[in-house]
């Protein structure tokens, strides 16, 4: 069973680094569902569906299989009837655990894994399959990478498939990674400069002092958490 997909678009993220070891790019047929056409291990953060604890903010504790699902960008679980499915009652949830992985969900953003703590705030993470051009039909039924897309966006539709572009292009995919700041209210923010300063107020001048002399690309996690154990000092 499959529920509707967060839909949001981001600038260029570089990937993120994990246990999987997937594929750069890859390629599946528009309007295919995608769900289905890509490789398990492209699908899932997680080889295999594992035991996890799901915390409702009621203080009850619920064990499942789950795994995190990159196209739909939330936590699934396995029924007994072995069907995979996604959590209801998701704003009911304080937080879900699989190994030493901890996930929060955001109405707006799904699924998102807290990464690493610092005074403050939390850095966060979440992985989405993003669309990065199509590949149309050229000569001898041979495809061709044609112009490239500057922004990325999550799959889409209620079936789990990509948005159909007509003809018969083949979509060009790419495995991402989305950062954000939680406070310590657990308030999400998308990971910037102006989002940081948001958090730190009172050291407003000294953090921007600091983006003056260190370069910061908030899609890379090293330069991330440097600027955050920086104002974390503060």
């Amino acid at each position: 069973m499959r529920r509707n997909i967060v839909l949001y678009f981001c600038i260029v993220f570089p990937l993120f680094v994990n246990a999987q070891n997937v594929s750069d790019h890859m390629k599946v047929k528009n309007g295919s569902d995608v769900t289905k056409a890509l490789p398990y291990a492209e699908r899932f953060r997680y080889d295999t569906f594992k035991e996890g604890k799901v915390y409702f903010r009621n203080g009850r504790i619920v064990n499942a299989k789950l795994n995190y699902s990159i196209p739909h960008g939330e936590i699934q679980f396995i029924d007994p009837k072995n069907d995979t499915l996604i959590l209801n009652d998701k704003n009911f949830m304080d937080r879900i655990t699989i190994d030493a992985d901890t996930f929060f969900y955001y109405q707006q953003h799904g699924h998102v894994r807290k990464v690493a703590s610092f005074k403050q705030v939390s850095l966060a993470e979440k992985q989405i399959i993003g669309k990065v051009g199509t590949e149309r039909n050229a000569a001898y039924n041979q495809f061709s990478a044609t112009t490239a897309i500057s922004t990325y966006s999550t799959l889409t539709n209620n079936a789990g498939q990509q948005d159909y572009e007509g003809g018969s292009d083949k979509l060009l995919l790419k495995r991402r990674s989305v950062y954000f700041f939680l406070d310590k209210n657990r308030d999400i923010y998308t990971a910037t400069k102006g989002n940081l300063l948001k958090i730190y107020p009172r050291h407003k001048k000294t953090i921007n002092e600091y983006f003056k002399t260190n370069k910061v690309e908030f899609y890379d996690p090293n330069e991330i958490t440097k600027a955050l154990e920086f104002a974390s000092r503060l």
